[in-house]
């Protein structure tokens, strides 16, 4: 019964949602009857009345609503096109709902109602389905508004598409980013902690100050452990650290630690302060060094007086000590100091030769070479003593041996201070001490040039060879062993234990003379005086003129 032609549409979507609505509301409106006038009794008439009319009610057809096909040009799924709500597109649906009422109305209107039947049911029916055709109507309004065209559906998707894999990518890219960041810091936590371990470390083993010798008395109870050790050590300013001292002394084995007093100074590294603790303290405390003097062998006493300004302990160079090079040799010299010593020491002194037997120093050779620690309440005298000391202490062995030999301690140091110049090694050593005895048992004079340039104080000092091979054998000196025969009055400087052990054990020989290499220091040894003469002409006289 719908004849009018809706308006065009330019949606394909919109055309068979709309199509699909009306042909569910057609077929529901078919199925809806008007009552039927028989079933109403009707009241009796008579016959006088008009006849009865009968209304056969109108039935409506409602034909399915048709729209005109329109043909859409095929959208390109490939092409992207921006999807563009146009707000001037006429509202179909406005124009359509009119249509559909009118038509309504119309048939609503053309229909013969029986006085009978109420017409407000048919309306509140009618408007009932107006307002489900409007509804629906405005949903597909609202669809045609809002959905993109068939044409533009497709790049809508492909650009929410894009986007949500812009959107994935961005969040990968982000995410990668913050990793990365984490990755980094990480890498700089580490290599920062490792270097920082690493220097802490390094710091740790070196010393705490290496200029500063002074040393302290630190007492290590019994018991204590390599941590326990480190906490006193640091706490009395001798290390760093005790906790790197701790695992520095387990690294490198070191764990037999005795307990008792120790003199430390901060300028020891944990090796040497380790060794120390391993081979023990003393019971009671000792009064700590301040210092070291360097006495090398066969040092004159004028050598040694300048050796004892020389703090030989310390890193500094030129470090000095408390004690003066005049004070030391006027202490030597001193004859209340002298006869002190000789009391203390009997056996060492019993043949120390008078001041007016011609000898130069009455204690030259009397002070043992080696390395000697002085503290603050160190004198001159104190250490001078302490080499007497140290001398007596090394000579104590041999003194049944000496006198076995009917020689006196004055005598083994004469004649050893002149093996300690003229040999450089041990089998020399024996080989001189063994032609000094054949010389004297043939009454010939040791024939030394040291004691001569001993007696004129040039012994120690730097001379040239040809000042060594041109002395004055004619010299008016006890010290003269080419005019003097016998040991000498006294050691000429102070000699090695291994120079007085030659002594005491020589070697045998057929020796009379020898002669050393000036640039070498080897020595040839002669039977007769026409090798000796040949050895200096080759390892003297032509080494000098070249």
């Amino acid at each position: 019964m719908v004849d009018k032609e809706t308006t065009e549409f330019s949606r394909g979507s919109f055309k068979e949602k709309i199509l699909r609505q009306l042909e569910e509301n057609a077929a529901k409106q078919a199925e809806t009857k008007f009552p039927d006038p028989e079933d109403f009794e009707r009241p009796s008439r008579s016959d006088s009345e008009e006849p009865e009319r009968k209304i056969e009610p109108r039935k409506v057809d409602l034909e399915p609503f048709k729209l005109p096909v329109f043909d859409f040009p095929a959208a390109d799924e490939n092409e992207e096109e921006p999807f563009v709500e146009n707000e001037n597109l006429p509202e179909e649906g406005d124009s359509l709902r009119q249509n559909l009422d009118g038509v309504v109305s119309e048939e609503i209107q053309n229909q013969d109602i029986p006085p009978q039947f109420s017409r407000s049911e048919p309306k509140v029916q009618n408007e009932k389905i107006e307002q489900e055709q409007f509804s629906e109507k405005k949903e597909s309004e609202k669809m045609v508004k809002h959905q993109p065209s068939r044409r533009t559906n497709s790049p809508s998707k492909k650009t929410s598409s894009s986007k949500k894999n812009k959107n994935k990518k961005k969040k990968k890219v982000t995410a990668g980013k913050i990793i990365a960041v984490i990755v980094v810091l990480l890498v700089l936590v580490v290599g920062g902690t490792g270097w920082y371990g690493y220097n802490f470390v390094k710091s740790g083993i070196q010393p705490l100050d290496s200029k500063n010798a002074t040393a302290k008395s630190i007492n290590i109870p019994a018991g204590s452990s390599s941590k326990q050790i480190g906490e006193i050590l640091q706490r009395q300013s001798i290390i760093k650290n005790g906790m790197v001292f701790q695992y520095y002394t387990k690294f490198k084995n070191y764990s037999e630690f005795k307990s008792g007093y120790y003199n430390l100074a901060p300028n020891m590294s944990l090796s040497t302060i380790a060794s120390k603790l391993e081979e023990g303290g003393t019971e009671k405390p000792v009064a700590p060094t301040l210092g070291k003097i360097l006495v090398p062998e066969g040092y004159t006493l004028t050598q040694i007086a300048k050796a004892v300004t020389v703090n030989s302990g310390s890193n500094e160079k030129n470090a000095k000590t408390p004690f003066s090079e005049a004070d030391f040799m006027k202490t030597v010299q001193d004859s209340t100091f002298i006869a002190k010593m000789v009391k203390a020491y009997p056996k060492l002194f019993a043949s120390l030769p008078t001041k007016d037997s011609g000898i130069k120093y009455q204690l030259e050779g009397y002070l043992f070479p080696a390395t000697y620690d002085y503290t603050k309440s160190s004198t001159v005298e104190s250490v001078i003593e302490n080499m007497i000391q140290a001398a007596n202490t090394q000579i104590t062995p041999y003194y049944d041996t000496i006198a076995q030999k009917n020689l006196t301690v004055n005598e083994v140091l004469s004649l050893a201070a002149l093996v300690e110049k003229e040999a450089n090694n041990d089998d020399d050593r024996r080989n001189v001490a063994g032609t000094f005895y054949n010389r004297m048992n043939a009454g010939m004079t040791l024939g030394s040039n040291l004691s001569i340039l001993y007696a004129e104080g040039k012994l120690g000092e730097k001379t040239s060879l040809s000042e060594d091979a041109n002395i004055d054998t004619n010299l008016d000196s006890p010290y003269n062993l080419y005019a003097n025969t016998g040991f000498g009055p006294g050691p000429v400087d102070s000699p090695s234990l291994s120079s007085i052990k030659a002594v005491l054990d020589p070697a045998q020989n057929d020796y009379l003379y020898f002669v050393a290499d000036v640039t070498t220091g080897k020595v040839y040894f002669a039977k007769n005086l026409d090798e000796q003469n040949a050895n200096v002409q080759k390892y003297v006289n032509d080494k000098i003129s070249s």
